[in-house]
Formats: structure tokens, C-alpha cells, sequence
């Protein structure tokens, strides 16, 4: 029947070629489309974990010198060739620093960025970056390391103890042996920061021999990590012995004693701000 069929003159070609054209064009679109869909499919699997790689990024917007939470923190998957050099994997270890730059959301965290925390790596690290979270580093002078021979060193704990002179009341201040000494210790197991000008870092694993370089005897600035209130107990001390004759010094504890004495004062952080008797334990200092 076909061969028999003949068709007809003039432009009976062109729905032929027309239905040429159309099916070509919707080969060509069948195509792309599916190359498109497979590429699509292929991306997403590697970004929810099929064969990408686990990256740590920024949650939030965090500004230089922020301590990262792990609410600033999440994890994301990409192809492994889009991991940057120094990533990391979890949030095990990016907790707790500190943010050198700028982070924008969605930025891998690597290696260079961050610093401080716990896991500061090097033997100088700025003092800011070694301080722990909610803490202040407060210094004062202190007329000797009376009790450790020199030898404190940044990274122990401590006792401070403050030295005053009193005057009982009541009494000649012209006759003699009417001064006496009082001594108490204000703050316990606090941690040294620096001593003088020398800052290493208290929380890096190394020997005995190298934790720090040796500190000289005649060292008298001492630099502390106390809360807040303990910063005015410590720079209301200090103060307080200047005025009366006295001094601060420093008891060293043991490594991991941390047992306090039960019958000094432990300041509140919601107390009220301590006089110059109160760190002492007395009622009024005499004049």
C-alpha cells in the first residue's frame, strides 16, 4: 500500500519535514534532560553524605577573637576535592578556640584560622588566647616568690596570701611593739599566666625540662586567671598592702592538689565588693 501511495504535488513536504525537525528537537531535549537529572543526582548524594567527605563550617557569622561554641559549629559533606588543606572532620578540637578572623557562615574551619583554647599549639602564644572561658588574667606585684624559691612558672597553681600590718586599737601609737602582722590567704588554686614579661603556654604537652623557661628569682610581676570577682579581691589586695605596710605572696600547690582551706573566705560572684579587712577575716584594720 505505501509503495502504491504517491503524494500529491506542491508543498505536500513540509509537515514531513517539519516532523523531522520536532523529533530531533525532542531527542536532543530528552537528552540534556537526562545528563542534567544524573548530575543533579550525583551532587546531592555527595553533599548528604554518599561519597563526600565530613567538614567542619561555620554556623554563624563569627567575628576574630570569638571562642567557638558548638552552637557556631556544623558539620557538612563535600566533594572530598573541594576539602580545603588543614579542615577538619569534627568538632572535636575546634570547640573552645578561638577564632583568629573573621569566619562567614558556611566556611570550612581549617588549621590557621583558629588558635587558643585547649589545644593551643606553640611555646608563645598571645596571652589573650590562653586565658579560659569567663576568666580574667589580672597582675600584680608580688615582693618575691616567697615559698617556692623562684621557681613558679607559668602553667602551676597558687595560693595568694596578703601581709599587712595592723595596730590594735586602744593602744599608744607612740609606744613601741603596738604594730602587728596579720597574714591570710584570699585566693586558692588559681593558675599563673606569666611572670614578668615570659607567657608560655600552660596547657601545652612537653617535659619537665622545656614547659617553660626558667624564671628568675627577682621576678615581681605575676600575672593570674581569676573570675571576675577574684580580680577585684586580687587588685583590692594589692592596694590594701601598699597602704598598710604589707605585701602579697605566693604559696605553690602540688600537681592536682586541689584542696582548699575551709575556713578562708570563697568570694561569690554575685557578692558584694570586698574590703581590705574582709579579705583578712577581721572586723576593721587600725589606723
Amino acid at each position: 500500500m505505501i509503495k502504491g501511495m504517491t503524494l500529491p504535488k506542491g508543498g505536500s513536504k513540509l509537515p514531513l519535514i517539519l516532523g523531522l525537525i520536532l523529533g530531533l528537537t525532542a531527542a536532543v531535549l530528552a537528552v540534556v534532560y537526562l545528563t542534567s537529572a544524573k548530575d543533579e543526582s550525583g551532587g546531592s548524594s555527595s553533599s548528604s553524605g554518599g561519597s563526600g567527605v565530613p567538614v567542619v563550617v561555620a554556623a554563624v557569622n563569627v567575628p576574630a577573637g570569638t571562642r567557638l561554641t558548638p552552637e557556631m559549629l556544623k558539620v557538612n559533606n563535600i566533594p572530598e576535592a573541594d576539602r580545603l588543606f588543614g579542615a577538619f572532620s569534627t568538632n572535636e578540637g575546634v570547640s573552645g578556640q578561638v577564632t583568629r578572623v573573621p569566619l562567614l557562615v558556611n566556611e570550612q574551619i581549617v588549621e590557621t584560622k583558629i588558635g587558643g583554647g585547649t589545644t593551643f599549639e606553640g611555646e608563645n602564644p598571645p596571652l589573650a588566647f590562653i586565658v579560659p572561658a569567663g576568666m580574667r588574667a589580672v597582675s600584680v606585684e608580688v615582693s618575691s616568690l616567697i615559698g617556692a624559691g623562684g621557681n613558679i612558672r607559668p602553667g602551676d597553681f597558687v595560693d595568694v596570701i596578703l601581709i599587712v600590718e595592723v595596730k590594735p586599737e586602744g593602744v599608744d601609737p607612740e609606744t613601741q611593739g603596738t604594730s602587728d602582722q596579720i597574714s591570710a590567704t584570699i585566693l586558692q588554686n588559681v593558675k599563673v599566666l606569666a611572670i614578668d614579661q615570659e607567657v608560655t603556654n600552660p596547657n601545652a604537652e612537653s617535659s619537665s625540662d622545656d614547659t617553660s623557661k626558667d624564671t628568675k628569682e627577682s621576678a615581681t610581676s605575676l600575672t593570674l586567671a581569676v573570675t571576675p570577682t577574684q580580680g577585684e579581691v586580687l587588685a583590692m589586695a594589692d592596694v590594701c598592702g601598699d597602704n598598710h605596710g604589707g605585701r602579697l605572696s605566693l604559696s605553690l600547690r602540688a600537681f592536682g592538689d586541689e584542696t582548699k582551706l575551709g575556713n578562708r573566705t570563697e568570694w561569690a560572684n554575685d557578692g558584694p565588693p570586698p574590703s581590705c579587712a574582709e579579705v583578712l577575716g577581721i572586723s576593721a584594720l587600725g589606723e
